[in-house]
């Protein structure tokens, strides 16, 4: 497919800048403005750090998946997959925005930034699926 890309890196932090890097060229080639290319960049990014935290508990020699497409009818979705720990993202509770604790804060920007989120099992997988429509640009965007 014309308007797809497919990225397998490391569990390593390192490869974070290279998801990053992808991710918001890949947004503003749909079309979406800079600053919310930096947003999708965010969410990817956080979503991505959780699996090397969370389900490979920091272990660098695994392998996690992005698929980032162009949607149906304008935007952008992004699959997270990765063969860690089974972990509903879904199933947990975002603390509120003005609770001051470590940690905890990767789910509430995800949830604020993207349209939708889903979270299943696939073939014995987790697979996370992010989708943000293109919005038309504000004027100071253009």
């Amino acid at each position: 497919m014309a308007d797809e890309l497919e990225i397998t890196i490391a569990s390593h932090p390192r490869w974070l800048k290279v998801v990053r890097q992808s991710v918001r060229e890949f947004a503003h080639e749909l079309g979406f403005s800079r600053p919310h290319s930096d947003a999708i960049t965010l969410a990817v990014d956080e979503a991505v750090g959780n699996v090397i935290k969370h389900a490979y508990h920091g272990q660098t020699d695994r392998r996690v998946t992005l698929t980032l497409a162009a949607a149906a009818g304008g935007g952008v979705e992004i699959r997270v997959r990765d063969a860690g720990e089974p972990f509903n993202p879904l199933a947990r509770t975002s603390p509120a925005p003005d609770e001051l604790r470590p940690g905890g804060r990767g789910l509430y920007l995800i949830r604020e930034i993207m349209d939708e989120i889903d979270y299943g099992r696939e073939n014995g997988a987790n697979v996370f699926r992010m989708r943000k429509s293109l919005e038309a640009p504000a004027p100071s965007e253009k």
